[in-house]
């Protein structure tokens, strides 16, 4: 019987700090250090912000982008889409301009999707989301080389099997 208890109490110590872990909290870019010549009142009300006419900083800032959307690389999707969300498509107009300054300079898209569904089903997911970072990016610059590869779910960026884990690795990654 002491053995019974022993069990019961071991599995019912993991469901509780199962249910208690703390959720692990999604890739947080890398935000971007340099300082401007405005002040901060200014440049939060100031339009055109990094080339994006439409956006001012604190608009940057409510879609989670500190500084110029072009430190940011990775671009994420929700679960079985290739819907591009306005955070994404923001940084990507914002790379696809940067690479009409370059004269047209050579991307690679990185299509990526994490680990259910079968190899074929996430390396076609993939191409999609790739597929729709290169439109957006070509309806601001056409001059670009855009070129899109798909990895399905062989290169996790997380390998965990979680839902933090996922989602991280629902994304396409820019490559210069």
């Amino acid at each position: 019987m002491n053995r019974k208890s022993g069990l019961i109490l071991t599995i019912l110590m993991a469901l509780v700090l199962t249910a208690c872990a703390s959720k692990k909290e999604a890739p947080v870019a890398i935000e971007d250090d340099t300082t401007s010549t405005l002040s901060d009142a200014d440049s939060r009300n100031a339009k055109g912000a990094f080339g994006l006419d439409e956006y001012s900083l604190s608009d940057l800032e409510r879609l989670g982008i500190n500084g110029d959307p072009l430190n940011y690389t990775t671009l994420y999707f929700e679960y079985n889409s290739s819907a591009m969300d306005e955070r994404s498509r923001v940084i990507a107009t914002r790379h696809a301009q940067h690479l009409g300054q370059q004269g047209g300079a050579q991307v690679n898209l990185e299509g990526h999707a994490d680990e259910r569904g079968t190899r074929d089903y996430n390396l076609a997911l993939g191409e999609r989301r790739a597929q729709t970072v290169s439109q957006v990016m070509n309806a601001v610059n056409s001059a670009s080389t855009i070129q899109t590869i798909s990895y399905g779910e062989e290169r996790p960026a997380d390998p965990a099997h979680n839902e933090a884990a996922w989602q991280a690795n629902r994304r396409v990654e820019i490559k210069y």
